[in-house]
């Protein structure tokens, strides 16, 4: 058996994506703050469309949000860290994620497959703040063991999303072209 691999994947229904919806999306996360007539001229269509078309990928869940970027420097949060969680064993059943979301300087939380069972990402002011952090994880019901990466520097991140349509385009019928 052989298999070809595409560009084109499987969603839900209600998450396909066509050209212009993915435009749509690719110009928003570039800058959230394009209003709706500057959207249509990326896109080709009208304002009143693109706002539109808008509406309707916010109300199938496909745009979550918007929301501001903020320089964690700024804020004092300049200190990154990566915090590998392990529960204990025979409490995987119970899910930590709640446990973690208390936690304010905790910005992201991933259930990951490998040697851990979360990937936290933490912000703190500096190292003997990050040490007060891992405590309070470590602290944590059910947890059984933690690994803690210190980021030097940050490349990039908040890269867009790439936003390639998932609807296939209509086939053509060869015997109608001429």
């Amino acid at each position: 058996m052989s298999y070809r691999l595409t560009e084109w994947y499987e969603v839900p229904p209600d998450r396909k994506l066509n050209v212009t919806d993915a435009g749509i999306l690719d110009a928003l996360q570039r800058d959230g703050r394009l209003s709706y007539a500057e959207i249509g001229a990326v896109v080709g269509m009208s304002g009143p469309s693109a706002h539109e078309r808008v509406k309707k990928l916010e109300a199938r869940g496909i745009i979550r949000g918007y929301m501001a970027s903020v320089d964690p420097v700024s804020v004092g949060l300049g200190v990154l860290a990566f915090m590998w969680v392990t529960q204990a064993p025979g409490t995987i059943a119970d899910d930590l994620a709640g446990d973690f979301a208390t936690i304010p300087e905790v910005e992201a939380c991933h259930r990951i497959a490998g040697e851990g069972d979360y990937l936290l990402k933490i912000r703190a002011s500096d190292t003997g703040d990050l040490e007060r952090l891992v405590r309070i994880v470590q602290g944590t019901r059910h947890v059984y063991r933690t690994e803690t990466d210190v980021v030097f520097s940050t490349p990039f991140e908040r890269r867009p999303l790439p936003t390639r349509p998932t609807e296939k385009p209509p086939r053509s019928d060869p015997a109608t072209e001429a």
